[in-house]
């Protein structure tokens, strides 16, 4: 929804997009700021509000203090409690339901009331068989191709949104059973700097890195025939991509959607454009389905929604893709070994701490820092007895969590 900031802009540029627009002083009224999405999940589900001001804020405004609350036609009401600024979560769970509408009602803390259009739950359609293939994108670009390959309905179109949830497993190549502990850190008091080496308390060789999509996904079997190419390409990953070098999954939850919340959507994700958006296209205002009571002309940024899910989860190896070849490489350079000074050149004490010259134990600064790991001692050297690792190198909890995901399987 942060994109709607953008589609903001532009329909305030349409008022001079001939000439040059000037956007540093503009202000105006502010616009409320709608996302709201409620599903046939049993669940607390969410809506958000925000204000937007002015073209110098960075992040749209959370709108504090409202009262919110989704309606059915049967009477029920389901309240919301405001859980964080800006962020309503229902006070119970629940689902949409087959057979009934919903609707939307918001009070603004200074007394103004929006509501949405009365929205149905469109057929939960099942995703499709999830298939990772080694292929060449249209760049020229070697990787694995995610597809989804869906099932086709003569009796009426179905319309999609994907989001997915990348999750992968981390090695890191140059893991030491060792750490550093540092014991003194006392410039001319005592032995001055002292570094001891323990065993690892926990996990730091494997881990597990996530990733969420930040793309607006869609998808639409309108105007397809049985016999056409039924596969959607949801994502690609580069065979350099360092995610894949070993194990990697992608939860995949698809939303079938209205053919109005598909379109509003599909506009949505038009108007993302590159900088130069000004000069290229004329989208005018983005229309959703939330109205002020008072004034159904009311400029409202937002949509409320209601889908039906469906997800599916796929795993693949490197290997089971490239068999045989080599991994993409780390995204941190672990070819040089470091091997910085305990003792500072230039250290010295005037007298009981009173350091003079340089009085900072580059080792244990960087070990305090946590930009190196041990990867050795270093014989008969009293002033950098010890070898270093750049840490993600060796510690694989610079990069994820070492703690092996519930859904995880090998």
């Amino acid at each position: 929804m942060k994109k709607l900031k953008y589609v903001w802009l532009l329909w305030f540029g349409m008022q001079g997009c001939v000439e040059e627009f000037q956007a540093e002083s503009l202000t105006v009224e502010s616009l409320l700021v709608v996302e709201g999405l409620i599903t046939d999940v049993l669940k607390q589900h969410e809506v958000k509000l925000s204000r937007l001001f002015s073209f110098e804020e960075e992040e749209p405004i959370a709108e504090n203090g409202a009262l919110v609350r989704v309606l059915d036609n049967l009477g029920a009401a389901f309240l919301f409690n405001e859980v964080a600024p800006g962020l309503y979560r229902s006070q119970t769970a629940f689902r949409a339901e087959t057979g009934k509408s919903y609707q939307l009602q918001i009070t603004t803390a200074d007394g103004k009331n929006y509501r949405s259009t009365q929205e149905f739950l469109p057929q939960n359609n099942p995703v499709g068989t999830m298939r990772a293939e080694r292929l060449i994108n249209d760049e020229g670009e070697e990787g694995v191709g995610i597809f989804l390959e869906k099932s086709l309905n003569n009796s009426s179109p179905s319309f999609f949104r994907y989001e997915f949830e990348e999750t992968f497993k981390i090695i890191a190549p140059k893991w030491e059973p060792f750490r550093f502990e540092v014991v003194l850190n006392t410039p001319c008091i005592g032995e001055a700097f002292v570094v001891d080496i323990l065993a690892w308390e926990d996990e730091r060789r494997t881990c597990f890195g996530t990733s969420k999509s930040t793309r607006l996904l869609l998808d639409t079997t309108l105007g397809q025939l049985e016999n056409s190419d039924n596969r959607f390409q949801l994502h690609f990953l580069s065979r350099n991509n360092y995610v894949i070098s070993h194990r990697y999954s992608i939860n995949v939850i698809q939303y079938s959607q209205t053919q109005e919340a598909f379109s509003f959507y599909e506009r949505l994700r038009d108007f993302s454009l590159p900088p130069d958006v000004f000069s290229q296209i004329q989208p005018g205002f983005l229309e959703g389905n939330m109205s002020l009571d008072s004034d159904p002309d009311d400029l409202i940024l937002g949509y409320f929604e209601v889908a039906s899910v469906s997800e599916q989860r796929l795993y693949f190896n490197y290997k089971d893709v490239f068999p045989g070849e080599e991994l993409p490489a780390y995204p941190f350079n672990c070819e040089i070994i470091g091997n910085p000074q305990l003792f500072p050149n230039g250290y010295t004490c005037f007298a009981v701490g009173d350091c003079e010259g340089n009085c900072v134990s580059p080792l244990i600064d960087q070990i305090e820092a946590e930009k190196v790991v041990y990867a050795g001692i270093k014989e008969g050297d009293d002033l950098a007895p010890y070898f270093t690792w750049p840490a993600p190198c060796g510690d694989c909890t610079q990069l994820g969590s070492n703690v092996v995901p519930d859904f995880w399987e090998e």
